[in-house]
């Protein structure tokens, strides 16, 4: 796979109406891998981010192997329960990954499923002047380019 789980995730999300693309300039933008903090950066925004895998096995048939890739949602927000809030709804939506399928750059990813591998964990408030409260969450999924 050429495309890091996390862009993929991230791609779905802005898909499905939870986030948006950061060049949009809308609410709740999501970035990949960090967030940002600039004064053109929204403060209410979400990253993507890259964690450990799971290896589960290896099809016997071909010799490939699977894996539950880990990503992690990172959440902040301006106050507490705008937070705890995004992160618990993109938490539950998801949840109805059913064989969703993103399309990236002609490429198609289907989603098998995803699986809540924490709860939704306050991060205390980020580091700096604003005050900005942090919330993660982090996640399992299983996807395969098709």
């Amino acid at each position: 796979m050429d495309v890091a789980p996390a862009f993929i995730m991230r791609e779905y999300l802005i898909d499905e109406g939870l986030v948006t693309d950061p060049d949009s300039s809308t609410d709740w933008p999501a970035y990949i891998g960090q967030l940002p903090d600039d004064n053109n950066i929204k403060d209410d925004i979400v990253a993507c981010i890259d964690t450990t895998p799971i290896k589960d096995g290896r099809i016997m048939e071909d010799g490939e192997n699977i894996f539950h890739y880990g990503f992690q949602l990172l959440i902040r927000a301006i106050d507490y329960n705008t937070c705890y809030a995004k992160a618990s709804a993109l938490a539950s939506a998801l949840e109805l990954v059913n064989r969703d399928e993103v399309v990236i750059s002609g490429t198609t990813y289907r989603l098998d499923n995803v699986t809540q591998a924490t709860g939704v964990v306050s991060l205390g408030q980020e580091e700096g002047s604003k005050r900005r409260e942090l919330f993660s969450v982090n996640f399992l999924v299983t996807l395969k380019e098709i």
